[in-house]
């Protein structure tokens, strides 16, 4: 077997039609195609993969989400370049989004970390 990479992300929202602004208004992801049949759903554009946003009105995401993410193993990191990285951040929290103490040197590079609108964790991270 030889894999080429990732295709998509899923990720389950409450409302769709909100998480979709969240999305392309503030992180900058385009649409690519929108479901309705069955599970109401959508594909982004996220570079070099894609984010499927799945609607489940009734999940109660937050305590999972949070017990799969306590120890920071359980999130998306998107990468951008260094020079665009201050401007994220600036975009955020412009949102009233929450990036705590960020952003954090790790490694080589910075990251800001933050939560989507139903809880998902997400990272920005750019390389020196």
């Amino acid at each position: 077997m030889r894999l080429l990479g990732i295709h998509h992300i899923a990720l389950n929202v409450r409302h769709l039609d909100r998480a979709e602004r969240f999305y392309t208004d503030v992180l900058g992801f385009k649409v690519l195609k929108r479901f309705s049949k069955g599970l109401r759903h959508l594909m982004l554009d996220a570079g070099n993969s894609q984010i499927a946003l799945f609607e489940v009105p009734d999940l109660e995401i937050k305590s999972h989400i949070e017990k799969l993410s306590g120890t920071g193993y359980m999130h998306f990191a998107f990468k951008i370049d260094r020079e665009m990285f201050k401007l994220a951040v600036k975009k955020l929290l412009d949102h009233n989004i929450n990036i705590g103490d960020g952003p954090v040197r790790r490694g080589e590079g910075d990251s800001v970390y933050f939560q989507d609108l139903d809880y998902n964790h997400l990272e920005i991270h750019c390389d020196d």
